[in-house]
């Protein structure tokens, strides 16, 4: 009986805790993952010699635009939050947790499976590869993200707190960098910061316009939507034509595809309509951390298969889903196991009495 038990819980991937204030969030960042999974499954396909049709790829690289951007931007939106509830040391201590740790950590696991596992992984990877952790994140598949968010996390912080720069001139902060970034991208480490600090910076300005009820009421309606469906189509199919265009330009279109995924992401939760997307967000960054691992062993187990061969948007859609729903799985699994430090360090926050904003 304690086996079902244990089963039926292991199965059960609803959060047991809700905020429904913020069920938007888990929704836009549930879209966000299927995108990153989508862009990873595919050309995880295509470097197996499969071929996807024109349409898949094109649809890909359109939407490829503003979903990393996103994850910048909705971390962005939290920052003054947590400062409120946290010291700025134990901020830091908190990303080091659930960022910078986790990161270093899969980065080795995913370089040494990758090593090992030559027959089916599509990576060539090599001993030099593990330099690339510190140096060129960008060559580890998608782990770069973590270590982006970290350093830009951690720059804002020094920028906002230690050199008390206010938020509108956070945005120029970002403006700049953006100006500069196109010189620094044979070190991805920093390319990624000088891309991606720009959307922090407007997260965290816009904190209280999208945390507020009226926003909420104003932008949860059909109308709005219709309203900024032709922008978020001309700017994807801008992007699909034009994919290294000026970063100025870039920003503009990733903003776009942000702003309408977080207006649909109201709309859903309005509706209550498609509620899985909450549960990807919830467990966003999970899946983020070993969905490239489980997709390689996946594809590996059904790449010979004739059917699929011949079908390959579906094989595609069921790579997706199997994808989130194995990586899911895993994280569940070894969070039962009591491996809880494989995601998150244990590096303890100082206990403070009260904690004051800066902001």
């Amino acid at each position: 009986m304690s086996i079902l038990i244990e089963l039926k819980n292991l199965f059960r991937f609803s959060p047991k805790v809700k905020n429904d204030r913020y069920e938007w969030i888990d929704y836009a960042k549930g879209i966000a993952i299927i995108l990153v999974v989508y862009r990873h499954a595919a050309y995880g396909l295509i470097s197996s010699e499969i071929t996807l049709k024109p349409w898949v790829i094109d649809l890909n690289n359109a939407l490829y635009s503003f979903r990393m951007p996103l994850f910048f931007l909705l971390s962005g939106l939290f920052f003054n939050k947590s400062l409120l509830k946290r010291s700025v040391s134990n901020y830091a201590i908190a990303k080091v947790n659930t960022l910078l740790y986790p990161y270093l950590l899969w980065a080795v696991i995913q370089i040494t499976l990758q090593i090992w596992s030559d027959g089916y992984a599509n990576a060539n990877r090599t001993s030099a590869d593990y330099l690339n952790i510190f140096l060129q994140p960008r060559k580890l598949d998608q782990l770069w993200y973590l270590l982006a968010l970290f350093n830009v996390s951690m720059l804002y912080l020094f920028t906002s707190v230690i050199l008390k720069v206010q938020k509108r001139w956070q945005i120029l902060i970002g403006l700049v960098l953006l100006g500069i970034a196109h010189f620094l991208k044979d070190i991805s480490t920093l390319y990624d910061i000088a891309l991606h600090y720009i959307f922090f910076a407007i997260g965290s300005l816009s904190a209280n316009f999208f945390f507020s009820e009226k926003t909420k009421e104003r932008l949860s309606s059909f109308a709005c939507l219709l309203v900024l469906l032709p922008v978020f189509i001309i700017s994807q199919y801008y992007f699909l034509l034009d994919p290294e265009m000026n970063l100025y330009l870039y920003a503009i279109v990733a903003i776009a595809g942000s702003i309408f995924t977080i207006v649909l992401s109201f709309i859903l939760v309005k509706f209550q309509i498609m509620r899985f997307l909450q549960v990807l967000g919830h467990y966003s960054l999970y899946i983020y951390l070993v969905h490239v691992s489980v997709g390689a062993f996946i594809r590996y187990q059904l790449i010979n298969i004739n059917w699929f061969r011949e079908h390959t948007t579906a094989f595609l859609g069921l790579m997706i889903i199997l994808i989130i729903f194995f990586s899911i799985l895993l994280y569940r699994t070894l969070m039962m196991m009591g491996l809880q430090f494989l995601f998150k360090g244990n590096f303890r926050e100082r206990k403070i009495t009260s904690v004051t904003s800066n902001h």
